[in-house]
């Protein structure tokens, strides 16, 4: 390549950055943790939520950024499967589900907002895993993985990891036998892995 057509090549790439633009198939703008569907989560956004979680817990219950932004970039598409399903889930249900999650471990702090958001997804994941929405789950991810924009910070979509972290949570949760508790587990499914390493080698 010219040394003309490289100072070419880094005066459009300055451009698309001064424009606040992705590079296309290059991940989110700097500042963003996703964009999907016409949402943009910033990494205020997962910074906020992953606050919310360990402060209002007082540390009991501690989400990675990977699971919060998890829950966030697929809260709508899981909640939508779910109603198709004939099993809607609230805003209302979700809190007090989460204020007894809270009671049960002694935390007298009330679920804020943020909390609620991120459980609706959690709660809505455990919905679908238990009463065999496998097709949709899939079908969810996919998606995502092949059209949302992803900050580098926070890796890659990986639909094997996600499926696995799930049946991970499903498997814990009739073990331990949990019952109404059964969401408990889904806290902690992922879909992200590092770019530069594999689903299984991330561990």
């Amino acid at each position: 390549m010219s040394h003309v057509r490289s100072r070419l090549v880094v005066a459009a790439f300055a451009v698309l950055a001064l424009a606040g633009c992705a590079v296309p198939g290059q991940g989110a703008p700097a500042g963003t943790a996703s964009e999907y569907q016409g949402t943009t989560i910033t990494n205020a956004d997962v910074d906020a939520t992953f606050a919310a979680w360990a402060q209002e817990t007082q540390g009991a219950l501690i989400s990675s950024r990977d699971e919060v932004l998890t829950m966030e970039l697929l809260h709508d598409d899981l909640l939508a499967a779910c109603a198709e399903r004939g099993t809607p889930i609230h805003s209302a249900d979700s809190k007090r589900l989460a204020e007894q999650w809270f009671e049960g471990l002694g935390i007298t702090a009330e679920p804020s907002d943020d909390f609620v958001y991120a459980f609706e997804s959690q709660f809505a994941l455990a919905v679908l895993a238990i009463d065999g929405g496998d097709a949709e789950l899939k079908a969810i991810i996919e998606d995502a993985a092949a059209d949302a924009k992803i900050s580098p910070r926070n890796g890659e979509i990986s639909v094997d990891a996600f499926l696995s972290s799930v049946a991970d949570a499903k498997g814990t949760a009739e073990q331990q036998q949990l019952g109404a508790q059964s969401y408990i587990p889904f806290q902690h499914v992922n879909a992200f892995v590092d770019a530069d390493s594999s689903w299984v080698a991330r561990g």
